[in-house]
């Protein structure tokens, strides 16, 4: 599509008129600035999210369509409902090999064709996600389609794809944080619960999986009712309607849609630390989590406010103590909450690098702040406006550009959230009282059944971990099991 010269000028106007209106306002001769007070939050004004059109085709394959010509571009996600937890026992890896495979060719296209394609298109066109300009989208769509519908599953390309994946194994095992975080999710899930398995596999499962293997996973998840196309920016519904049923609608499924495994995640059990040793490690990793409530529940908008308040973020309660008062944190992200696809629960957890010596005194920080803002400490009146802010600033930009409003509907569209969430989200926040989040936190924090996994040197880690007496300190291996 072309833009006029007109819609060029327009623009250009806009954007000076924003710059203009974005410029700080000039301090008047001779007024001074009172730099001990804080500035407020500006006003609560809730974002609006574009309406989403939903589509089901007779294969069962879902679209879900946000108009939005204000630049000519598109975005489009193929969202799976399954993801590696759907590997069977043995063969974990095989989810991440088939989506690979899914690029090494098709029944009419060879690899190097694709990528001459690609580079003709101007943008990366994957098996599942694009973002292009309105000119090359039906033919991004068509070879997106080709990729997920006709795989051709070559035995050369599954030897390398195989040697790729077993070589990011090994980088991932090297990574410092990688292993505490799935003992974390070991612990909070149960060691055999299939979110708490790598989604890379393990370097003797890659090895093991078979064309077979990869032509069995892709015929019984890869299915037009376990697909929902995310489509955004620059297009018209009836138009998008008619390419993807022209191009998916012989594409043939099952007919019941894959739904995600409810192994119940494992009883939570009193605080405990998990310790892996690392002899001589400068540093020290340490996560702290719990499971949290379903996207379902009525208090989230209060729990999405909390976030920020507690550990995410600058200027939380979590981040003001350990990293700026105390100076004992590096970096790391303190607390978030993290959904997983229904029916599983979410996750509460957070992780830092702290200097060794000063672990147990991070942590005792730590458990504190949480036990604080259930009880004696709830959210000040100038919390709950950064809250607000915060929250309508991440709302807020997810409406920047197709790229993120895409990545966000189709992160809704696998986990099962409704795509109207944000709408909802954002209506709540304006409302939110210090009481709904204190009223939350106390509901779904529980300082009282943590896990705690800290990764560094034995030695003189364990013997002040133990001394901190807020559970029992069990020394495990990267996997994450028991060690005598």
């Amino acid at each position: 599509m072309s833009i006029s010269s007109m819609r060029i000028r327009s623009m250009v106007s806009a954007a000076a008129a924003l710059a203009l209106a974005l410029l700080p306002t000039r301090v008047a001769q001779g007024q001074k600035l009172d730099r001990s007070i804080r500035p407020l939050a500006p006003a609560y004004k809730a974002p609006v999210f574009p309406a989403v059109n939903v589509h089901t085709l007779p294969n069962g394959l879902r679209v879900a369509i946000v108009e939005n010509h204000a630049l000519p571009i598109v975005g489009v996600r193929a969202v799976l409902s399954f993801d590696s937890t759907a590997d069977a026992p043995g063969k974990e890896g095989v989810y991440a090999v088939t989506l690979g495979m899914l690029r090494e060719g098709t029944t009419s296209r060879s690899a190097e064709q694709i990528a001459t394609l690609v580079g003709s298109l101007g943008s990366d066109v994957s098996p599942t996600r694009f973002t292009t300009v309105t000119a090359s989208a039906d033919r991004s769509l068509a070879l997106m389609a080709d990729m997920l519908t006709h795989p051709a599953f070559p035995s050369d390309a599954l030897e390398r794809r195989k040697a790729m994946q077993a070589t990011a194994v090994q980088r991932q095992l090297q990574s410092p944080g990688t292993a505490p975080r799935r003992a974390l999710f070991a612990a909070m899930f149960g060691a055999a619960h299939p979110v708490a398995r790598s989604v890379l596999g393990s370097d003797a499962t890659v090895k093991s999986i078979t064309r077979d293997d990869v032509a069995n996973f892709y015929g019984e998840y890869f299915r037009p009712e376990n697909v929902t196309l995310v489509v955004v920016g620059d297009v018209r519904s009836a138009d998008v309607l008619a390419s993807v049923a022209r191009l998916f609608g012989p594409w043939q499924g099952h007919g019941s849609p894959y739904a995600i495994r409810a192994e119940p995640a494992a009883a939570p059990s009193a605080t405990t630390i998990y310790l892996i040793d690392r002899p001589n490690a400068q540093q020290a990793y340490a996560y702290v989590g719990q499971l949290g409530p379903s996207h379902s529940a009525a208090d989230v908008p209060a729990m999405e406010a909390l976030a920020p308040i507690l550990g995410f973020g600058a200027q939380s309660r979590l981040a003001r103590n350990i990293r700026e008062r105390h100076a004992y944190m590096y970096s790391g992200t303190l607390y978030a909450l993290s959904w997983q696809p229904e029916p599983r629960p979410s996750m509460l957890y957070g992780s830092g690098a702290f200097a060794p010596i000063k672990t147990d005194s991070a942590l005792a920080e730590w458990i504190s702040e949480l036990k604080a803002i259930r009880a004696d400490r709830p959210p000040t009146p100038e919390e709950m406006a950064s809250a607000r802010a915060a929250i309508n600033n991440n709302l807020s930009t997810a409406l920047e550009t197709v790229d993120r409003l895409a990545d966000r509907l189709a992160t809704y569209a696998h986990a099962g959230i409704p795509l109207d969430f944000d709408n909802r989200l954002a209506r709540s926040a304006a409302t939110l009282s210090s009481a709904d989040v204190r009223a939350a936190a106390a509901a779904h924090i529980d300082p009282e059944h943590l896990a705690i996994v800290v990764a560094g040197d034995r030695v003189s880690l364990e013997p002040t971990l133990r001394a901190l007496k807020v559970g029992p300190v069990v020394v495990v291996d990267e996997s994450g099991k028991r060690l005598p």
